[in-house]
């Protein structure tokens, strides 16, 4: 079986990633996200700074956007569970 690469942009990951929210998968939709996240952050290490624009978008911008999708879909992992900071 032959793979053919793709390249996927931030754009891609951003509306796909709505598009598995809409179809009710939310393990595909957190994963797209997760993995746009992954791209910005990969231009940051780059040397991107946040103004600076990917798929004519300003980079803190889509940071904005991918958080959002996470946090107003119940989306982010582990946020049911309690977490006990350690005390001395």
């Amino acid at each position: 079986m032959e793979m053919i690469k793709t390249k996927t942009t931030v754009t891609d990951c951003y509306e796909q990633a709505r598009e598995a929210l809409k179809a009710g998968d939310l393990d595909k939709a957190r994963d797209l996200a997760d993995f746009g996240i992954v791209k910005v952050a990969d231009a940051r290490n780059e040397g991107m700074d946040i103004d600076d624009t990917l798929d004519d978008v300003r980079i803190g911008l889509w940071l904005e956007r991918f958080w959002y999708f996470l946090e107003n879909n119940n989306l982010l992992l582990g946020q049911d569970e309690e977490f006990e900071f350690p005390t001395r």
